[in-house]
């Protein structure tokens, strides 16, 4: 994490994400999301395998790892429904959802118009065979103020 601990304890919801050194090695960037699941501030890990379509491919990870080890630490994988990324795809869901883990869905708005991207995240969590109970910005207003509360 960029941050220190005791600036992410003054945060709502923290959200990490990979935005350099996505060249290394399988083994180093799998080593480097399981630290960052280890901040007791993550709330969700932020496109998690760092694709732009056309543009970039995911960094090679140990995805499997890193989901079970989210699930562990209630840290949600973000659903990025942003059409340049669409990060996780369907079967990388599934197998996340596989290991127990847990959902968000977000459009990586940058201006308004980007919120209608939303649809796009619901198709994916659904070819990833996932329903309403699995992704937290679709639970009922009284179990998602709970699910948000700091532990």
């Amino acid at each position: 994490m960029d941050l220190e601990n005791d600036a992410l304890a003054e945060l709502d919801w923290v959200i990490g994400s990979v935005h350099s050194y996505m060249n290394l090695e399988a083994a180093e960037m799998t080593d480097r999301l399981l630290r960052a699941l280890e901040c007791p501030h993550l709330r969700v890990l932020g496109h998690p395998t760092g694709r732009i379509l056309l543009h970039r491919e995911a960094y090679p990870f140990d995805f499997e790892a890193i989901a079970a080890e989210a699930a562990r630490r209630n840290v949600h994988l973000e659903i990025n429904a942003s059409p340049e990324r669409l990060d996780l795809n369907g079967t990388l869901a599934r197998t996340a959802k596989s290991r127990g883990a847990k959902f968000t869905i977000s459009t990586d708005a940058h201006h308004p118009k980007h919120l209608h991207n939303m649809w796009y995240g619901v198709v994916t969590a659904r070819r990833g065979w996932l329903g309403p109970a699995d992704v937290l910005n679709t639970l009922p207003a009284e179990r998602f103020r709970n699910a948000i509360r700091h532990n």
